[in-house]
């Protein structure tokens, strides 16, 4: 095995440590004031980064993400164009 797998294969094994940590579930209250602009860059960079069957970057800590991450990133991503009330535009843009 190379020496960059190995090391990658050792992070992933840190990250899935911390993530495991007492308390990590834990749900924590974030508020965010966001412009629409912003709110459209954060829905797509979700969509891309996760929620895709595309890896459009090989991540050491995503690749450590349990399972519901990505449920919970999906609701994530669905709730910020909710509220900045953008749901459809966000379809529109994505049809072109």
């Amino acid at each position: 095995m190379s020496n960059v797998a190995t090391v990658n294969k050792e992070k992933s094994k840190v990250f899935q440590t911390v993530l495991s940590s007492p308390g990590m579930n834990e749900k924590c209250k974030i508020n965010l004031t966001l412009s629409r602009q912003n709110i459209l860059l954060l829905s797509r960079l979700i969509e891309a980064g996760f929620l895709t069957d595309k890896n459009p970057f090989d991540d050491e800590i995503i690749t450590a993400l349990p399972e519901g991450s990505l449920a919970e990133f999906r609701t994530i991503h669905e709730e910020i164009l909710r509220k900045g009330e953008l749901t459809e535009f966000y379809e529109c843009l994505k049809s072109l």
